[in-house]
């Protein structure tokens, strides 16, 4: 009897110490992680960006498809539309100008020389010329200027091609006599009037048009909307060149651009060799419209 109580209770001992066994490996797996557990968790380590943590059910490696929790903010790398907008030029991303004789910080673009705007040599204030387009209209401003003074603009909508008109039109005693731009069309703006004209065909220019053009004048600034469909019947162009200038009622010209053309008094027979290039004319992205002189 002594030896078979002696045989249970070794037994009962073997079982007691195979449970405790078994309950140790379960404390192991789920350290930390029971409801009222006093002891302490293991930090947490946060998954590398691309990979799945083991909690996540992935397997660590780049490009798991797990999904986020359906809270999660989602990631700025991923959004297309932000990404584009990173991407955009910022000259015109905004609304167009308001065409009300006043330029607003921003405008037309970046106010900085040699992109949406370019002032003359000299002291200031130095005639200065503003320029941003959208699908439908040409936009530009001049600075530091009489507003009853005539600017005058030509246009090449075609860069390359043989079409336009390569002399000037006469205005206010000045005329460009040889343009450095086959010139599709010529605008000439002041408080009191306005006209454009586009090339005839024959090297020379057709009757002007007197309205279609949109102007608004302050002081010594005024702003100019053109309908790019007054340039071009198609609408914008892919690219363009342009040039131009101030002048008053005497044949005095001032705030050429660019700005390396002569002032003064050119007289009617003056050859201008320089110019803008905008080899992309998209809105938003393309060239700036002082950033490329030519030829």
């Amino acid at each position: 009897m002594r030896v078979t109580f002696r045989r249970a209770s070794l037994g009962s001992l073997a079982a007691v110490l195979a449970a405790a066994c078994a309950q140790g490996a379960a404390d192991t797996t789920t350290f930390g992680t029971q409801p009222g557990d006093p002891r302490p968790s293991a930090p947490a380590i946060a998954p590398a960006d691309g990979e799945a943590g083991a909690e996540d059910g992935g397997a660590g490696e780049p490009g798991d498809d797990a999904a986020p929790p359906a809270d999660a903010a989602p990631s700025d790398a991923g959004n297309v539309t932000d990404a584009a907008a990173d991407a955009a030029s910022p000259f015109d991303a905004g609304p167009p100008p308001t065409i009300d004789g006043t330029i607003a910080p921003g405008e037309y673009g970046v106010h900085v020389d040699g992109q949406n705007r370019q002032a003359s040599p000299g002291a200031a204030p130095t005639t200065t010329w503003y320029m941003t387009w959208s699908e439908t209209h040409l936009y530009l401003a001049v600075s530091a200027a009489n507003v009853a003074e005539g600017l005058v603009l030509y246009v090449d909508h075609a860069p390359g091609a043989a079409a336009g008109s390569t002399a000037g039109n006469a205005y206010d005693g000045t005329n460009i006599a040889s343009l450095p731009i086959p010139a599709d069309f010529v605008a000439y703006v002041k408080s009191s009037y306005q006209e454009h004209r586009v090339a005839d065909g024959a090297n020379g220019w057709s009757a002007p048009v007197t309205a279609g053009i949109t102007v608004a004048g302050t002081g010594n600034v005024r702003e100019i909307a053109i309908p790019w469909t007054a340039i071009r019947p198609a609408g914008r162009p892919s690219s363009f060149a342009w040039l131009g200038y101030v002048t008053s009622p005497g044949g005095y010209v001032y705030g050429p651009m660019p700005t390396t053309n002569a002032g003064g008094n050119i007289g009617t027979a003056a050859t201008y060799a320089a110019f803008y290039r905008v080899t992309d004319a998209t809105p938003g992205t393309g060239t700036r419209p002082f950033s490329l002189v030519g030829p």
